[in-house]
């Protein structure tokens, strides 16, 4: 026995060397199975609580997994046994025979006793039930409050005798003692736990004093890289990836090794809304995400925390929360990209945006389509009431959009506007610029189409124009587009 106690605890102290304590707990737990040591006991439960801490999130609930179900772990059962609101006896046996299926945990046993003393358990069935429970995740356990059970029940009860199993059972348990080799590894185990417990504790203690004043000052550095020389002085690479983002040549290679080990938590304060894996970061926090994860479809979304201060660019994901983008912690927004055009008709977006891009036909993962029916004019309108507004990008592009966004007071303070149909043509128009206007023609078979273009630009303006074409053209094909163009004071072919 002695051996395999010795085997499973070098395993857990190796996996938590690693960092790998959900592999650790595991090997903490075998070994308990084996020799269920009073000490192991006290050390499982504080493994199981780290792990517990760390899946919760700011509001202190249970991450869910990406696929967005919620592990059913040892600690969730025992508390869902003892619910006050799960009073109903169905449920109290369903959950029983979950933890018939589950592996032996120290957790369980004092939540399966609590039970006892509930009335339904002096019913034979259900009693039998929370016996083998009991037999299943095995002592230590304490037996009064089952002694008091066994007093209530009737004389002729059919599971009193597994009762009085289960109580000389808990009553003949002996705590074994661990071997002097195993002890030493436990108290090693011990050790190292306390050690990173202090570690993330003053590590913590630096973020707490430090962000509040970066996500005050989110253009000056000089917060950060104080931060960032603590955090370094304890071995924390977020320290280091902070330093050398804000360096001016910054070694690439290691800024991408530090991204590759350490992205997911640090994009893990972002919430569930970012699409994992896709946040850039720029002096050591995220700049950029783009919106994608299971909550983004259905309102609410989760309130975006402080960590969104310093986000300045918001790929949109699809869904629609009327309220979320106007929170207070998104004033640094300055770009939103890929929006549907329904999406920025029924939702308020921050004053912040400055350059929004929209795509006509619905964009990335929307559900949406944009058309007529939601009301161009109203929406290029309602886009002009945004104070910072100054760069507004067309995908999909139609003219009929154009020529509804030309003649609203939106073109009036735009400082740039970019449109395009992909594979076909593309127009910009900086009113700023000598020649206001540069239409290009990307495909022979979409003349006809940028005809229509370049008399919807007209609403733009008429002082300048340049036409540039990517492939050849018939004459004929060459005369439509000069017809075209003859508004215009000034035309240049290139």
């Amino acid at each position: 026995m002695e051996d395999s106690v010795l085997g499973h605890l070098e395993r857990a102290a190796e996996s938590f060397a690693r960092y790998d304590e959900d592999e650790a707990l595991g090997a903490l737990l075998a070994a308990w199975r084996v020799c269920r040591s009073p000490a192991l006991v006290k050390l499982c439960e504080e493994v199981e609580r780290r792990l517990a801490a760390n899946r919760l999130d700011a509001e202190g609930n249970e991450k869910p997994s990406p696929d967005g179900t919620r592990e059913v772990t040892p600690r969730a059962m025992a508390s869902t046994l003892v619910s006050e609101t799960r009073r109903s006896s169905t449920l109290e046996m369903f959950y029983l025979d979950q933890v018939l299926r589950m592996s032996p945990n120290p957790q369980l046993g004092p939540a399966l006793v609590s039970l006892s003393g509930r009335p339904e358990f002096q019913v034979p069935l259900n009693l039998t039930k929370l016996c083998l429970a009991l037999k299943h995740v095995g002592p230590p356990f304490d037996i009064a409050p089952l002694q008091a059970l066994q007093a209530r029940l009737s004389p002729d009860n059919e599971s009193a005798g597994r009762l009085a199993f289960i109580i000389r059972m808990g009553r003949e348990w002996v705590p074994p003692v661990l071997g002097a080799r195993a002890e030493a590894v436990l108290r090693d185990v011990r050790n190292a736990l306390d050690a990173r417990g202090d570690h993330e504790r003053r590590r913590a203690s630096i973020r707490e004093q430090w962000l509040p004043q970066v996500y005050a000052q989110l253009d000056d550095d000089a917060a950060r890289l104080v931060m960032a020389d603590e955090l370094v002085a304890l071995g924390d690479p977020w320290g280091e990836f902070i330093v050398l983002q804000c360096s001016p040549a910054p070694d690439e290679a290691r800024v991408d090794a530090l991204l590759a080990a350490h992205r997911t938590s640090w994009e893990e304060p972002l919430g569930l809304l970012v699409m994992p894996g896709t946040t850039r970061f720029e002096r050591g926090f995220p700049v950029a995400v783009q919106l994608g994860g299971s909550a983004t479809l259905q309102p609410p979304w989760p309130e975006p925390g402080v960590a969104w201060s310093t986000v300045r660019e918001i790929d949109w994901g699809g869904g629609l929360d009327r309220d979320w983008f106007m929170h207070a912690h998104l004033r640094g927004v300055r770009r939103i990209r890929r929006m549907a055009f329904a999406a920025a008709h029924d939702l308020d977006l921050h004053p912040s945006v400055s350059r929004l891009e929209l795509c006509e036909c619905g964009g990335h993962g929307a559900h949406l389509v944009a058309g007529p029916g939601v009301g161009w004019s109203k929406t290029f309108e309602k886009l002009a009431l945004l104070p910072s507004l100054s760069w507004l990008e067309l995908r999909d592009a139609d003219p009929v959009g154009l020529r509804h966004c030309a003649s609203s007071s939106l073109a009036r303070k735009l400082e740039r506007l970019d449109a395009d149909r992909q594979a076909a043509w593309r127009l910009t128009v900086r009113p700023a610029e000598q020649v206001p206007i540069e239409a290009t023609l990307v495909s022979e078979e979409a003349v006809g189409r940028f005809v229509d273009v370049l008399r919807a630009a007209e609403g733009f303006g008429t002082r300048g124009l340049r036409v540039r074409c990517e492939r050849r053209l018939k004459p004929w094909q060459m005369q439509d587009l000069k017809q075209a163009t003859e508004a215009y004071a000034h035309v240049e072919w290139v």
